[in-house]
This record gives C-alpha cells, sequence and structure tokens, in this order.
C-alpha cells in the first residue's frame, strides 16, 4: 500500500512537471532579446530590433523581450507567457523589471507580460492600449515589424513614466495635451507681458524669445536610442512575473 502511494505520488510530480513544462518555450542560446521562432521579421529588422533593446537594457536595466511562435498548440497565450518569463527570468532578479511580447502568428494572438517591478509602471491599462494602437493597426497590415518597434518603444516610454494612454482607434496627434498645455501658458505670458506698461520692447522681445525657445526644447524629441552602439545581449538575470499585462488578438 505505501509502495503504490509513492508511486502514485510519483505519477503526480511527472505529469506536473511535464504539463509545465508543455507552457514553455526552449530558451535561446546563445541569449537574444528577438526570439523569432515564427519567421516574420528578415534579419535586419530583427538585428535592428535586438540592438535597440540591447541599448535600452545597458542604458535602464529593463528588459523588453519579443519572442514569436507559429502557433500555441491549443495552449493560453497567457499560460505560455507566463510560464516562459519565469523560465527564462526575463529582467533582473532584484527589481523584476522585464517585459515579455509573445506573438502567435496563427492564432492571431498576443500578449504583453509584465514583470513584477514594472507593473505600477506598465499596468494592465497601458498594455492594452499598446495592444489597441500599436499592434492591431500594424498587425492587421501584415506589417510586423511596425507593431513591434511601435510596441517597444512605447514601452520603453511606459517604464520610464512618459507614456500617455490614448483612445482606442484614435491617433496621437502630432501637438498633444503635453505641448498645448505649455502654449496655453506661453500666450497668457506674452499678452500679460504686453499689456504691463512698463520696461522696453527690446527686453520683452528678449524675455518672449527666450521663452520660445524653451518651449521648443521641452517639445522636441529626447532622440532616438534604437541604433546606438553596444555590446550584445548579456543575459536573463533571473526576472519574474505574476501574470500582470494585457492579451489582444488581431
Amino acid at each position: 500500500m505505501k509502495k503504490l502511494f509513492q508511486l502514485t505520488l510519483l505519477f503526480c510530480a511527472l505529469s506536473f512537471t511535464l504539463f509545465a513544462q508543455k507552457n514553455i518555450l526552449p530558451k535561446p542560446n546563445p541569449a537574444r532579446l528577438v526570439v523569432d521562432n515564427a519567421n516574420i521579421l528578415n534579419d535586419a529588422e530583427k538585428e535592428q530590433l535586438e540592438r535597440k533593446l540591447v541599448t535600452l537594457d545597458d542604458s535602464t536595466s529593463n528588459q523588453i523581450c519579443v519572442v514569436t511562435v507559429a502557433s500555441l498548440n491549443d495552449r493560453e497565450i497567457e499560460d505560455v507567457a507566463t510560464e516562459t518569463f519565469r523560465s527564462w527570468g526575463i529582467g533582473n532578479k532584484k527589481t523584476n523589471n522585464g517585459v515579455l511580447l509573445l506573438i502567435s502568428v496563427n492564432d492571431r494572438k498576443v500578449r504583453i507580460e509584465v514583470g513584477y517591478g514594472l507593473e505600477g509602471a506598465i499596468p494592465d491599462i497601458i498594455c492594452g492600449d499598446i495592444i489597441e494602437n500599436d499592434i492591431k493597426p500594424a498587425f492587421k497590415e501584415n506589417n510586423y515589424y511596425r507593431g513591434i518597434d511601435k510596441a517597444v518603444s512605447n514601452l520603453s516610454k511606459a517604464a520610464a513614466g512618459e507614456y500617455h494612454i490614448r483612445s482606442a482607434g484614435k491617433k496621437s496627434d502630432n501637438i498633444g495635451f503635453g505641448y498645448a498645455i505649455p502654449l496655453i501658458i506661453l500666450i497668457i505670458i506674452i499678452i500679460s507681458i504686453f499689456s504691463s506698461g512698463g520696461g522696453n520692447g527690446m527686453g520683452k522681445a528678449i524675455i518672449i524669445g527666450s521663452l520660445l525657445n524653451s518651449l521648443g526644447s521641452s517639445g522636441r524629441d529626447g532622440g532616438s536610442w534604437g541604433d546606438s552602439g553596444g555590446g550584445g545581449f548579456g543575459g536573463f538575470g533571473g526576472g519574474s512575473s505574476g501574470g500582470g499585462g494585457a492579451s489582444g488578438s488581431w
């Protein structure tokens, strides 16, 4: 009876192990941040994305990993993403600052899985917004690179606290609220300056010119880090995820 009980426990343990492994994708060797198992990207696109993600990892320590598969083989994308995230150890072990972008081409499903440490900066609502506005429109046109590249850029912005939610289906304008508010304040200041009686015309012009220059500097993009140089990817850091993020289909 005791032996039968032990065999039953062993069978259950093996069954659980096999079930868990079923949801885990093979870890790349050597380690890479772009793992295109579905072959939806050409070599140049893969290398450009890899450089972009390695630069992000080097400059911020945030790790964004992009993985594509042809099919989930009837598995739930959430399960595959969470188990793969933990098995690979995406992100730093102490800060858990990893993100996994998992794409299943034949299933037409996508998942953004977020590490514990970035759940505050990249909550579910932001993940869903990026899927709706960046990934879905591009993927529907079979432009996988554009969708992935835009998603990566906005995930990096969100991790830095620089992302703003967009309404579904609405394209962002060249002048958004972040630019419009300082512009309104500037207009009020200019009106106040010209309304005041003191000071000479040259002094007022210098003040206004300085304000315009400051506004222009704040409205410009901080520069692109995607094409900068740097070393290769050093490997995953042992991060983990609790299932935070969002899923979608196109």
